[in-house]
């Protein structure tokens, strides 16, 4: 594990391993690198695998206040400072609309795109309005306490899901405030009025059926300016199909890079 300074004092904790063309995980919201330990185990027997903690998230620097475009260009300078020209771009959840951010704005980096459980639609607002749905259940629960009541709404092979989020959490646990940034720093991509340019990278579109935080999974705003989507929906899972079905996963995901 290694910390690399880019502008601004900031810090990015990241792991750099395996060899051959790069591939960089970007996790989500209130999550951290340790969610990609096994898909990033897998990889690396083919790839130079990076993930990375993104700002104000696991063991990077923290900041008072962010936005999403803040995510875009650590990325970017993180691939200078690790001397990567292009690399595969795979995103969960935040990770997703961050990945999909940067490829718009620097589409020339990407060879190809992978979105997993990630709408700028609905991502940004689609747990709050889950809590809204259950608030009698919730009620007198923090955050996090409602993400465990919450978990079998979230995740079809809970016990999968648990595991990984357990990880996540020792790791590193966000306190209120940190996570309460890093919403806001979502929230403001609805604010964002701009001319999109056509994307043509190959993008790769997963969702797990059962998944409530993304409401239509077979239409995207990005499919008006994205030239070349698949979207594929596992039957066997909810908010992280990389988890819950991860063999099914990484064949499909190293059948897609190859």
């Amino acid at each position: 594990m290694n910390k690399i300074q880019i502008c601004n004092q900031i810090e990015l904790n990241y792991i750099d391993e395996g060899e051959g063309i790069p591939i960089i995980l970007i996790h989500g919201l209130d999550g951290n690198l340790a969610g990609f330990k096994d898909l990033k185990n897998e990889l690396k027997k083919q790839y130079r695998v990076i993930t990375y903690d993104v700002r104000g998230h696991g063991k990077s620097s923290r900041t008072e206040s962010y936005e999403l475009k803040d995510h875009v260009e650590d990325l970017n300078d993180l691939m200078g400072a690790l001397n990567i020209d292009s690399a595969h771009i795979l995103g969960h959840d935040m990770g997703g609309i961050i990945a999909s951010e940067f490829t718009e704005k620097y589409q020339y980096k990407v060879i190809t795109l992978t979105i997993v459980s990630a709408k700028s639609e609905d991502i940004a607002n689609g747990f709050n309005k889950l809590m809204v749905d259950y608030q009698e259940e919730l009620a007198g629960f923090n955050k996090s306490e409602a993400m465990i009541i919450l978990f079998s709404k979230l995740f079809k092979e809970k016990d999968k899901a648990m595991k990984w989020y357990q990880s996540q959490k020792l790791y590193n646990r966000p306190t209120p405030e940190e996570s309460a940034i890093a919403v806001r720093a979502l929230l403001n991509i609805k604010d964002l009025t701009r001319v999109h340019h056509n994307v043509s990278i190959p993008t790769l579109i997963v969702n797990g059926k059962y998944d409530p935080l993304i409401q239509n999974k077979s239409h995207y705003d990005m499919d008006q300016y994205y030239d070349q989507v698949t979207k594929i929906v596992f039957d066997n899972s909810g908010h992280a199909p990389h988890i819950e079905e991860p063999e099914k996963f990484l064949k499909l995901y190293l059948d897609f890079v190859s």
